[in-house]
């Protein structure tokens, strides 16, 4: 484990990415969300932010969305404990917010030093999966979440049923820096040998809407 700075921001290139997704929203590239969450790390906020803007839209900030192993300060393999960004600091990033009560003047994150083992990540993205499910899976609309690579692929092996003793995500799927994953619930129940389920997941990783300049993992 080498040292780690907890909650990066994002790169200029970062900037340009957040950017050029919220074009592909407004352009009809991708399909026009009608709830925004975010997880609360603060490249996710950034690059919520513009997205939200554009959109017109307010942020649900969703605190079981963080990336896997948790937030913490390594210095030589020696983890420190980091609460994430307070209020304030993310009230700095855009005034678009929605704060849950586990976001509170300090932070957010409750952990510690603890690094998150992939088989809690993976318990945690089957609850993000359900926990979206259940709030959001009655209504009409698209619900766009802006996480992070590997709770990304937690939610989706979720959606896919897959799971592993020890958490391992294998196989890997590959998810540019801004890419989308478009997952479809609520289908009606498919006879039988009629193919198709109650989920459908029409694409993951995409990323057309990047120039090859700003193509980046």
């Amino acid at each position: 484990m080498s040292s780690q700075y907890p909650d990066p921001t994002l790169t200029d290139l970062g900037r340009q990415q957040a950017e050029t997704l919220a074009h592909a929203f407004t352009d009809g590239l991708l399909p026009r969300p009608s709830v925004l969450l975010s997880s609360p790390m603060t490249r996710a906020v950034q690059t919520a932010s513009p997205l939200a803007d554009e959109l017109d839209m307010p942020i649900e900030l969703e605190t079981q969305a963080h990336e896997v192993g948790g937030i913490f300060q390594s210095v030589q393999g020696e983890p420190g404990s980091f609460q994430g960004a307070s209020r304030a600091e993310l009230a700095d990033i855009s005034d678009r917010l929605i704060f849950n009560e586990d976001i509170h003047d300090e932070g957010w994150y409750r952990l510690g030093s603890h690094v998150e083992t992939p088989a809690e990540g993976q318990g945690r993205g089957k609850r993000l999966y359900r926990s979206i499910l259940e709030r959001y899976g009655n209504q009409d609309g698209v619900v766009a979440l802006v996480c992070h690579e590997w709770i990304t692929n937690y939610v989706l092996r979720a959606a896919l049923g897959l799971s592993d003793p020890e958490g391992e995500p294998d196989p890997w799927f590959s998810l540019p820096n801004t890419s989308s994953t478009f997952i479809q619930t609520g289908l009606p129940l498919p006879g039988p040998y009629e193919g198709g389920g109650t989920a459908m997941i029409w694409w993951v990783g995409r990323f057309d809407h990047l120039p090859d300049e700003q193509v980046s993992r």
